[in-house]
């Protein structure tokens, strides 16, 4: 009679864990959504969202996003890796460059990690000399951060530090510019 009892309430324990844990990353999401569209107003970016992955508890075999997104994206591999779900998209200009923000899962079948991708269409590298946490990848005319790298898994990027990457394009393409009237 007594081990009867023990299976049920070991059973309830394993089902409050798992509902915490799924409570705790909708959360996580949650904060990370209001983050990401306080730094869209703050550049005058429009956020397209959503503001949590499409499947935020399961990453799918294919790629799913809810906001329209470039066609070549699906198609992307930073790192060599593909995107699996991509969420907190902001879209905007600086200096009349086309930019585009993501958070977005990363990896093959089922497996995935989270990072954060900043995209500039332009075939010159904005960000200047990236750190060796972030990667620059250069693919369709576009030029992407994919940042950041610890213990051999990437991370979404905290928005002060894609403050700091907004910041750092926008002292090289005024460089740049000031280049251009000297030269000419």
């Amino acid at each position: 009679m007594r081990i009867a009892a023990v299976v049920p309430i070991n059973f309830l324990y394993l089902v409050a864990t798992v509902g915490l844990i799924l409570v705790a990353v909708r959360i996580v999401h949650m904060f990370r959504g209001r983050a990401m569209r306080a730094f869209a107003a703050k550049w005058g970016f429009r956020y397209i969202g959503p503001p949590a992955p499409p499947r935020w508890w399961w990453n799918p075999a294919h790629f799913e996003s809810g906001p329209p997104l470039p066609e070549w994206l699906s198609h992307f591999r930073p790192s060599g890796q593909r995107i699996r779900q991509a969420w907190n998209v902001i879209e905007g200009q600086q200096e009349g460059v086309p930019i585009l923000i993501l958070d977005a899962v990363i990896g093959e079948y089922k497996g995935g990690q989270p990072c954060t991708l900043i995209a500039c269409q332009t075939e010159q590298n904005p960000f200047g000399v990236a750190t060796s946490a972030d990667r620059v990848v250069q693919s369709h005319g576009w030029t992407v951060l994919h940042g950041v790298w610890f213990l051999w898994f990437s991370w979404t990027m905290a928005t002060k530090r894609i403050d700091d990457h907004m910041n750092g394009m926008r002292a090289s393409q005024g460089a740049q510019s000031d280049r251009a009237v000297l030269g000419a």
